[in-house]
């Protein structure tokens, strides 16, 4: 009986543990100023393990040492990618399970002393960053170079789905299908090798959540329609379609309405008509592209607020 009680009071004391350790908050935001958090170490020092350190626009002078299981991803807010300049040391990645993405890594400023950046020390996850070549990260341990799963992506102009590596300025493979992706992989070591290198600057890949802009916002009201109109020229066989939650809202109607003018060709408007059906946050999509092609011309989004 005395050790089925001590069992209890074990399971007990376990569960008080896990009520008091706080809870993980969903980002941790760092900008240059306004934000609460200006320094990536400071960050990074507050985080929980399986947070996400959201990094803005701007340039960070600051050595840095991930030594939690975090991702650390770079936002771009209208300013470029975030720029990571460490003072005199490097950006250690010394957790196993660490993701850095999104990231413009500075320098070394001279390659060819086997001064780096990056230093790897546990194996991480290192994707969609720009670097001036394979000399400026130095592993200690094989790591993952690519994103491990396959990401949308819109590359000159044309949408296509991939697992992504990251940008090496010193990369001189080829491109033969045009996707943006290298055919041959860019060997760091023998051990750690990106098997999806970009052809072009991360910043050149338009992917969802990448980068922040201000977006409309509609606030409307149940069941009182609101439009939506965006230029268009049918003539050129190119039309807007609109991806929405049918929960929330209603097509009532779409159609173009043609510029005041005899001259052929000439191009007008698409009209959406949309009608709230409850309370709620949702967003349209709008893609401007040619049904038979692949190639998106024009993407918008738009928020809407329902209220009663």
């Amino acid at each position: 009986m005395a050790d089925y009680k001590r069992f209890c009071i074990a399971i007990l004391a376990i569960l008080m543990l896990l009520i008091l350790l706080p809870e993980a908050q969903a980002e941790i935001r760092v900008c240059p100023k306004d934000c609460g958090n200006s320094s990536i170490q400071d960050a990074l020092n507050a985080s929980l393990p399986n947070e996400t350190i959201a990094v803005e626009s701007g340039t960070y002078r600051e050595d840095i040492f991930v030594g939690r299981p975090v991702t650390m991803r770079g936002v771009d807010t209208g300013e470029g990618r975030p720029l990571l300049v460490p003072k005199k040391g490097r950006l250690i990645l010394a957790a196993r399970g660490a993701t850095l993405r999104g990231f413009e890594i500075s320098g070394p400023e001279n390659l060819d002393y086997g001064n780096c950046t990056i230093e790897v020390v546990l194996p991480a996850n290192i994707y969609l960053n720009d670097f001036a070549g394979s000399k400026s990260v130095c592993p200690d341990v094989p790591a993952s170079w690519n994103s491990s799963y396959a990401i949308n992506y819109q590359f000159n102009s044309r949408v296509m789905r991939s697992r992504l590596g990251n940008y090496w300025a010193d990369y001189t493979g080829e491109d033969e299908n045009a996707d943006g992706i290298g055919d041959e992989p860019k060997v760091i070591d023998d051990v750690n090798i990106d098997y999806y290198p970009l052809m072009q600057p991360a910043e050149d890949y338009r992917i969802s959540g990448e980068r922040e802009i201000e977006m409309e916002l509609i606030r409307a009201k149940v069941n009182v329609p609101f439009t939506i109109s965006l230029p268009a020229n049918p003539t050129t066989a190119y039309e807007w379609n609109a991806d929405y939650d049918y929960y929330l809202l209603n097509l009532t109607s779409s159609q173009f309405e043609r510029m005041p003018t005899r001259a052929i060709g000439a191009g007008g408007t698409s009209v959406f008509v949309f009608t709230p059906l409850r309370p709620g946050k949702t967003t349209i999509h709008f893609v401007y592209k040619r049904s038979w092609e692949n190639i998106v011309a024009d993407t918008r989004t738009i928020h809407v607020e329902i209220t009663v």
